[in-house]
């Protein structure tokens, strides 16, 4: 599994999934499923900038 740990708003989840994504094809690695966010902070009237996601995605080595 790949992942990576993104901090603030879900505005700004894309940046997360392009770093990860950049990162699986530069250490030669292979996409093998669906990716999937584990939200680990997350208060829907909270402060949206206090969020904490997790991206994942299941790899495999070239």
């Amino acid at each position: 599994m790949a992942s990576v740990i993104h901090h603030g708003s879900f505005s700004t989840l894309q940046l997360a999934y392009t770093i990860l994504l950049k990162w699986i094809e530069s250490n030669g690695y292979t996409i093998t499923g669906p990716s999937r966010e584990l939200n680990l902070v997350y208060d829907p009237n909270g402060d949206e900038t206090q969020y904490v996601t997790e991206v994942q995605f299941p790899v495999t080595k070239q």
